[in-house]
């Protein structure tokens, strides 16, 4: 699994992570913003203070994941999954896939490199989290603390200065094993 903050490189290196496994194996990768769109109608967002729907709705999309992954995985497939999940979340995905080495990916850049590539993309991804009068610093820093309570384990990994090619050499340099996921 790759993590991390919106705007910290998931989707790209997740994708770009795949293609770079180099084993017997063919390898798949898929990121969580498909089921996010999924829902058409009545989604509901996540936000600092989630609604009881939007909880659901992510867990439905956590849940959905880890299904695809296992999946792929029982038949003989390397599967990398990208996706904004972190806290007690991670670790419960995590532990929801048996039979595979799974490894964990938090893709940790500095929250100025975020705020510089938000501004690059265009979008609003942080606007729920905007505090009145606050900026999109404040409000990176604000849905970084939901970062607490990930799993100490994996490979942490500051990107501010690799391009997505870096970061992926970066992950596949000692065969992934500081990436492996200890369960607890």
């Amino acid at each position: 699994m790759v993590t991390g903050l919106q705007a910290s490189g998931k989707t790209t290196v997740g994708r770009l992570l795949a293609a770079a496994l180099d084993g017997p194996a063919p390898a798949a990768w898929f990121d969580g913003d498909l089921l996010y769109r999924m829902v058409v109608r009545g989604r509901a967002e996540m936000t600092p203070d989630p609604s009881p729907e939007a909880r659901r709705q992510l867990r439905l999309r956590y849940e959905g994941a880890a299904n695809l992954a296992q999946l792929y995985a029982g038949n003989g497939f390397d599967f990398v999954y990208s996706d904004i999940i972190m806290g007690p979340n991670a670790e419960r995905w995590l532990d929801s896939i048996s039979g595979a080495d799974v490894h964990l990916v938090v893709l940790t850049p500095s929250l100025a490199t975020i705020a510089e590539r938000e501004r690059g993309r265009g979008k609003a991804s942080y606007r729920d989290w905007y505090a009145p009068g606050g900026t999109l610093e404040d409000a990176i820093a604000s849905m970084a603390r939901t970062l607490d309570g990930t799993p100490p384990t994996g490979l942490w990994l500051d990107t501010s200065g690799l391009t997505p090619e870096e970061t992926v050499s970066e992950i596949v340099r000692d065969a992934m094993s500081s990436s492996r996921y200890r369960r607890s």
